[in-house]
């Protein structure tokens, strides 16, 4: 299971190349349903943007690797710009990788083979 927590037009974009992988994904509204749900059922991997509601993607990501029973979950985020502060404040929290928008689709497509695999 991936936990997708994304804007809209982010998920429309990412589930298109999901879909290929035959995985099970969730689509999360906001960043504390998005920690509820990992602490109760950890997914295999958890994609998330900074701009989340109720608690954005940075702190979410900090919240999940300083628990001991969600710190291995690996968090890809999907920087919407490609300022290089905004990358270093992901890796900063704790995220294991970055995709940066615009969406490229090979770069995407490499990162999302690296963290899917064995993923169902």
């Amino acid at each position: 299971m991936v936990y997708l927590a994304l804007s809209e037009s982010l998920f429309n974009k990412l589930v298109k190349l999901l879909e290929g992988y035959k995985i099970k994904y969730k689509l999360i509204e906001d960043g504390e349903t998005l920690l509820e749900l990992a602490k109760k059922d950890p997914p295999k991997l958890i994609i998330l943007e900074k701009d989340l509601p109720l608690l954005d993607g940075f702190a979410v990501t900090l919240l999940l690797k300083s628990d001991d029973k969600t710190k291995d979950i690996p968090i890809l985020a999907v920087c919407k710009c490609k300022y290089k502060e905004e990358e270093v404040k992901a890796k900063d929290c704790g995220v294991d990788d970055i995709i940066t928008c615009p969406l490229e689709e090979k770069e995407t497509v490499e990162k999302l083979e690296k963290w899917l695999k064995g993923v169902k």
